[in-house]
């Protein structure tokens, strides 16, 4: 049985054309991840792909923080927090844990955090981006 993961929705955008581009990636990547845990016994293969998933999600906060310190975002140690976080639950949650569980955690994470956090430095950046900074 594969998870249900959504299709991506125009209030996920930031309105920050690298952000959006990442973010549908990752989205992406959460739909053939649930599609390959839920179909392959490989168990490298597994791994690999979520080996996969967390070098993406670094390679996505890195980004997105280089963004944030360009832009003088003001509330920048606190989401390094969070994705700290994220990345130190990614870890413990892909032990032994069911893939459904797995991507429920994940989607219901990706979305909370670009709908509720990121929306806020795409606001930030696209104000900072209008007035020359």
């Amino acid at each position: 049985m594969t998870f249900i993961v959504p299709e991506w929705k125009r209030e996920y955008d930031t309105g920050v054309a690298e952000i959006d581009l990442q973010h549908h990636f990752f989205l992406a990547l959460i739909t053939r991840l649930n599609t390959e845990l839920a179909t392959c016994t490989d168990a490298r293969y597994r791994e690999r792909l979520l080996d996969e998933l967390a070098k993406y999600a670094l390679f996505h906060f890195t980004s997105e923080e280089n963004l944030m310190i360009k832009f003088g975002y003001p509330d920048f140690d606190r989401h390094h927090k969070l994705h700290l976080e994220l990345i130190d639950e990614l870890s413990w949650r892909t032990q032994g844990k069911s893939h459904e569980s797995f991507l429920d955690f994940l989607v219901t994470w990706f979305l909370k955090h670009t709908v509720e956090e990121d929306r806020h430095i795409g606001e930030f950046v696209r104000g900072q981006s209008v007035t020359g900074s």
